[in-house]
């Protein structure tokens, strides 16, 4: 399979500026006047003159690819592949990539950055996920059109351009519609806006940038006649729901680069897991309807955490019977269950919590040579109530360890009348 697609328009390399850049006020480079909600995502660098803004956080890619982490990519696009369903993934580049004018901390390599982003693109290829390497843009004359200057998110240009890449990574070079028109316009008030406001006392204008209009240029909106069902899933975060809704038009630039009705299950706020695990959870890859499911995912969650991958690989792992090997109360308290497990790549475990549908649960599998092992889930409460579910699954694919002999577990909450069922 070709997992490369033609750059939309080449130019010169986008190099990072050496030169110092005016911030909008010095407070926004010290951690220690930034309000709290701000500091773990500061300092925050920044160039007036251009507009530009790049929090530290967005500086901190977690690009690794373990052993572990590609074997348990494999085993979710197994599990995909199996019900008929191919599996990509719509890895948004890192954004300091894209701000040439903002003078960043000498300890940021932003070639280091980018070539570890490459490497991530590529281990995702290898384990059978189609993901294009969409640093690729940095090089193209609309580079600067991809991400807002103010906001942490992609414009609706970087929406397309990706979907482009996307298309042409999974075979279709030629788009069923025609080439779209930006003949409208998208005004962002910016997330790091806010910041300046509330540290600076301005709040930097908005944004007004190029949006499409896919119904006038044969978009999904404009397939004529087309009632089918939608055989395309987009699942992912704030870059594709974004105050409520699809702001950036991810599924418009999909649907009309695929030719195929999209339906949207993204979730802004939750994080790598939420989308996807009330994805699967909802019996939306039962009905044989979608024969692409896109995982959208942002420059600051890779798909390089253990415990969230194993999250969603437990969540496709559902064996119709199960044995129930403990019941009882559950609180921000351990709790522990004796039981010898083989670790195997279809085994999972289940925990059902009646009254309890958001959180955090934390697991620790022990071996029985006393090797511990923690996984953390997660289910946001921003997902919407209709999707959430009290079911917690986690694989035991690709374990440091090949037998569990005690499992302990606890939520980071108590809630009165709470219970567990751990099945496996």
């Amino acid at each position: 399979m070709n997992f490369f697609t033609k750059i939309i328009t080449l130019g010169a390399v986008v190099a990072a500026s050496t030169a110092a850049a005016d911030p909008f006020c010095a407070a926004l480079m010290d951690k220690d006047q930034l309000p709290k909600k701000y500091a773990k995502r500061g300092p925050f660098y920044a160039d007036a003159q251009s507009g530009w803004i790049v929090g530290a956080d967005q500086l901190k890619g977690k690009y690794e690819v373990t052993e572990e982490v590609s074997t348990l990519w494999q085993a979710i696009n197994a599990e995909f592949a199996e019900r008929g369903v191919t599996l990509s993934v719509l890895a948004a580049p890192p954004r300091p990539l894209f701000a040439p004018s903002v003078a960043l901390p000498e300890s940021y390599d932003p070639a280091a950055d980018r070539a570890a982003f490459s490497a991530y693109t590529e281990e995702l290829n290898a384990a059978g996920i189609v993901a294009p390497d969409l640093t690729q843009v940095v090089e193209s004359v609309s580079s600067s059109d991809f991400y807002f200057k103010r906001d942490t998110h992609w414009t609706p240009t970087g929406a397309y351009m990706s979907a482009k890449f996307l298309a042409g990574s999974l075979g279709v070079n030629e788009p069923i519609a025609a080439d779209v028109s930006f003949d409208a316009t998208y005004n962002e008030k910016g997330s790091l806006s806010a910041v300046v406001e509330k540290v600076c006392g301005t709040r930097p204008v908005r944004e007004t940038v190029a949006s499409p209009s896919y119904a006038k240029s044969g978009g999904a909106d404009a397939l004529l006649g087309n009632t089918s069902a939608p055989s395309l899933a987009l699942v992912g975060t704030s870059f594709s729901d974004r105050y409520k809704t699809d702001s950036y038009q991810v599924a418009g630039a999909l649907a009309h680069v695929f030719g195929e009705e999209v339906q949207n299950f993204s979730a802004s706020g939750g994080g790598m897991v939420g989308a996807m695990e009330a994805f699967i959870l909802s019996g939306a890859l039962k009905t044989g309807d979608f024969k692409t499911v896109v995982w959208e995912t942002p420059y600051t969650t890779p798909l390089t955490n253990v415990s969230g991958l194993r999250q969603v690989l437990g969540a496709l792992q559902a064996p119709e019977t199960r044995e129930n090997i403990y019941s009882g109360a559950i609180g921000d308290d351990w709790q522990s269950a004796k039981y010898e497990i083989a670790s195997d790549s279809d085994v999972s475990l289940q925990f059902t919590t009646p009254r309890v549908k958001t959180g955090k649960l934390s697991v620790e599998l022990y071996s029985t040579t006393g090797e511990k092992l923690r996984i953390k889930l997660v289910k946001s409460e921003r997902i919407d109530p209709a999707l959430q579910s009290n079911v917690w699954r986690l694989s035991l694919a690709a374990l440091p360890f090949k037998v569990v002999n005690r499992i302990k577990f606890k939520l980071d909450q108590t809630v009165a009348g709470a219970e567990i069922a751990l099945l496996n």
